[in-house]
Parts: C-alpha cells; structure tokens; sequence
C-alpha cells in the first residue's frame, strides 16, 4: 500500500530565517546568455547608466533557498513529500531594477510560504522572497509555486495565488514565433544559473521518475516568453517591466521547437500588459496564463 504523503497550511505567514547573497555583473550577464538573449541593457557595460539584471534573473535568488528549507525554518513536513516538487506557477512583481556595478549588490532575502493550496493532483505551496539590498532597497518580490505531486493538503489551505488579469480576448493569436530547443540547452542553463535539479542533466535521473529524457527547465521556458515579450512588443526596455506571470502545465523536451503565441496587448495610461502563452513540440500548452505588465513611456 502506498503511503500517504501529507501537508498542512500552518507555515503560512511565518517568516523564516533572512538569507543573503552577494552578486555581481558575471551571474546577470552569464543569465542573459544562457537564456539566448543579448540585449545591450543586460550586457553593454560601456552604458552610462550601466547594465541591470535580466528580469527572470530574480528566480536565481529564491530558488537555492526553497531547496534547502530545512536551513531556514523549522519544518513539520516530511522530506519525502516536499521532494515530490515540480515547478508550477510564477509570478514576479518588481519594485525597481536591480543593477550590479562594478562591484555587485549585497542582497537580504527574506523567505516564507505565502500559500498552501489544495489541487486535484497535489498541493501547491506558494513560497515568497522578498529581496531587498542592506540599505532596506526593495529590488522584487517573488512567488514561487510549487506543486507537490500526489502530496495532500489535510487542511483547506491558506492564501491566494496574487492576482492576474486575465487576457480579453484569450483565443486569439497576435503573432507566433517557432523556436527551436538545443539538446544542450538545459546544461548550459543549469551550469550558469546554479538552478540545479537532475531532472534536467541526467537521462538516468529522468528515467527513473518515468520520462524518455530530461526536461526543459521551467524557469528557462519562462524567460524565453519574457524575452520574446520585451524585445518584441516592448522594444527591449526591460526596465519599464513591472510583473510577470506564468503557470507551467505540460512538459517540454531538448531538441524540439516551442511556439510562442502573442495573444492580446492591452494598454492603459499608465500601463501596457502583455499575455502570451508557449506550445510544445506536441502542441499542448506547455506555459498558461503568461503575462509581462509594464510601464508605459
């Protein structure tokens, strides 16, 4: 009989122990690279006003925390069920670019769990890092969902997902465009990002678990609707983002061609939001509800 694997809504709201981080201007531009996306305000460090950090550069900094979660609070939870984790949902919303220098940025990163919610297959467990300089500086808040597969909530949860506004005309295709994944994509991702799972770089691991090779990493997926978004419809200024959104919901595979839809833009005085979603190499939804608000100029 299999065992029943548990969690529960307590942690909700509690503030775990702060971590911090020093970084400088080789993880951000090294990010832009491995993401294929070269744009001058990432990379062209000849600026006057100087280089800022790709805006999915953000998932970098929570990440090592949530895998080691152990370090930072005490936790009721069992290790076998929070390591039925796969990647979920995210949603980012930026306070202001972060901008390394010359001589890098001495981050505060303040972790907990922002929700617990119930799903048919799992639950999802929203964590939260807040990421500030040590003058207080708050550069992004993250929120990070995790589905917990087969792992059942003994509660009715706690918290909400932020919101997303959801697009007005959802069926429609503005534009597309085919992107091819290389085989060696998710090695390069995972050596200059240190997001660090073997699901990505080891056929073994991954037939372990039931797949036919390793998965294209989620984040990754997620920067490249970012990329497209930014350089296509918002001419490359990064810096006008304000919020992304996404909800992973289908696997994709090295060496196979995503599709990136454009589905609405919607402009008001003040703002410009972008939904998008991404296709796999079966044509399934593989990235839902993707969304870049931004400033308008």
């Amino acid at each position: 009989m299999e065992k029943r694997l548990t969690i529960d809504s307590r942690l909700v709201g509690v503030p775990w122990k702060t971590a911090t981080r020093h970084i400088g201007w080789r993880q951000t531009t090294n990010y832009a690279a491995a993401t294929h996306d070269m744009n001058p305000l990432y990379v062209d460090d000849e600026r006057e006003e100087g280089i800022i950090a790709p805006p999915m550069f953000a998932v970098t900094l929570g990440w090592p925390i949530g895998r080691k979660i152990r370090n930072y609070i005490d936790v009721p939870y069992s290790r076998e069920a929070l390591n039925r984790d796969v990647h979920y949902t995210e949603y980012i919303e930026f306070h202001q670019p972060m901008k390394p220098g010359e001589d890098g940025l001495e981050l505060v990163i303040q972790p907990m769990i922002h929700a617990i919610i119930p799903q048919r297959a799992g639950t999802n467990v929203v964590y939260k890092y807040e990421v500030r300089d040590t003058a207080g500086t708050l550069y992004h808040t993250e929120y990070n969902g995790t589905l917990l597969r087969g792992v059942e909530c003994t509660d009715s949860g706690k918290g909400t997902l932020p919101f997303v506004p959801p697009p007005p005309n959802p069926d429609q295709v503005l534009w597309e465009r085919r992107i091819h994944i290389d085989q060696e994509q998710t090695y390069i991702y995972d050596a200059a990002t240190d997001i660090v799972f073997a699901i990505h770089t080891s056929p073994k691991y991954a037939r372990s678990v039931d797949l036919p090779t390793i998965l294209v990493t989620g984040t990754y997926t997620i920067a490249v609707g970012v990329r497209e978004m930014i350089n296509r419809e918002l001419q490359g200024d990064a810096s006008l983002v304000k919020a992304i959104n996404a909800k992973l919901t289908s696997m994709i595979f090295p060496n196979t061609d995503i599709i990136v839809q454009m589905v609405d833009r919607v402009e008001s005085e003040a703002f410009i939001e972008l939904h998008y979603r991404i296709l796999n190499q079966n044509g399934a939804v593989a990235l839902n509800k993707g969304y870049v608000k931004a400033l308008k100029k």
